[in-house]
């Protein structure tokens, strides 16, 4: 006798947090931004709230994720800009949204095996409200308390993360997109119309309103240092090209991207792409001096991560481990396409990795 296996809600995802978003929506509707506010970050049940989301056992890879090189090349940046602003004491490395702590051990790592004086100066805070780390030399942290005299801000794939607002171009201009619950599963219903400056004459684009104040606070954490930011994104003109219509929100459910956020609901990531405008602006607004954006394989190569993989030919094993890793990370259909911006304050001259190029 057959029986009736329908898993109901449970087929859409999390039914726990399938129906906590029901119940925010109160049998109305709410904003696409607080749909993906609630997927990612509801306290309990939210898709950041789950350990193993990064790395070959989980949904996506990371920078950090694929082998130290990566951090190696941002504690070099790191040191560089210690060093310029006169080697002090006491350097604090800021890292929120540290994730299990990949990029802080490979950091520390380069410090302790290079330069103990850098090492010695280092105090490496990570903010990470979700599932912390458990490295000893890090200071782990829900949200930042103060800023340091010196030191340096580093985020990696922070921004894309941020709930954004969703519009549609009608006739009457950007329509917001409203999410509600029709019985079965999530369905979308035009909002209300917005005036937004510059927006698409057409297509379907997000904001993400968030971005520019987060980046405000960052630089304000360092009166005298820097903050390096490595997403996915563009400048604006590039973000909201005429032929970009269909947005830019992208949903990773074990390794394989795709554009549907209303199923594996708090079981898959979902990120959009980073205005790169926003971020100068901020750091402007806050007084810093701001370089890039270039691309992440531009900034690895123009750092001289090649050589650290030549540096290994006279052990093949990991001579190919690191090559493998490079590729990756310069990949210009993947990780290389992720865009580096700095912003620095009280430093002289281009900064490592934003050097014009001839």
């Amino acid at each position: 006798m057959a029986l009736d296996l329908d898993p109901g809600k449970a087929a859409l995802g999390n039914p726990r947090l399938i129906e906590a978003i029901i119940k925010e929506m109160a049998g109305g509707a709410i904003t696409f931004e607080r749909f993906m506010e609630i997927a990612l970050y509801h306290p309990q049940h939210g898709y950041y709230r789950r350990p193993g989301r990064v790395g070959r056992q989980g949904d996506f890879l990371t920078s950090p994720t694929i082998h130290p090189m990566f951090g190696w090349a941002v504690a070099g940046w790191c040191r560089h800009v210690w060093q310029q602003i006169g080697e002090p004491d006491e350097f604090a490395i800021f890292e929120p949204g540290a994730g299990d702590g990949a990029l802080a051990t490979a950091i520390l790592d380069w410090a302790e095996g290079r330069d103990p004086a850098f090492r010695a100066a280092i105090r490496y805070v990570a903010f990470e409200p979700n599932s912390p780390g458990s490295d000893s030399r890090v200071e782990w942290r829900e949200g930042p308390k103060g800023p340091a005299a010196h030191g340096a801000v580093i985020t990696n794939e922070l921004f894309d993360a941020f709930p954004v607002r969703m519009f549609d171009v009608g006739g009457r201009g950007p329509v917001e997109v409203l999410v509600r619950w029709d019985g079965e599963r999530f369905v979308e219903l035009p909002g209300g119309v917005a005036s937004i400056d510059d927006a698409p004459e057409a297509g379907r684009f997000e904001v993400n309103s968030r971005a520019y104040p987060a980046m405000r606070a960052l630089c304000s954490l360092v009166q005298r240092g820097a903050v390096l930011v490595f997403d996915y994104g563009y400048p604006q003109e590039e973000l909201w090209a005429s032929w970009r219509t269909k947005g830019t929100l992208l949903c990773f459910y074990k390794h394989t991207a795709h554009e549907d956020p209303y199923i594996h609901v708090g079981d898959q990531d979902l990120t959009t792409h980073v205005n790169f405008s926003d971020l100068a602006a901020a750091a402007e607004d806050e007084g810093m001096t701001v370089f890039g954006p270039v691309s992440q394989s531009e900034f690895l190569y123009a750092l001289g991560a090649g050589q650290l993989v030549e540096a290994a030919r006279n052990d093949l094993g990991e001579y190919f481990a690191r090559r493998r890793a490079l590729e990756q990370l310069t990949d210009g259909a993947g990780l290389g396409r992720v865009r580096v911006l700095a912003a620095v304050r009280g430093l002289d001259g281009p900064m490592p990795g934003f050097e014009p190029t001839a």
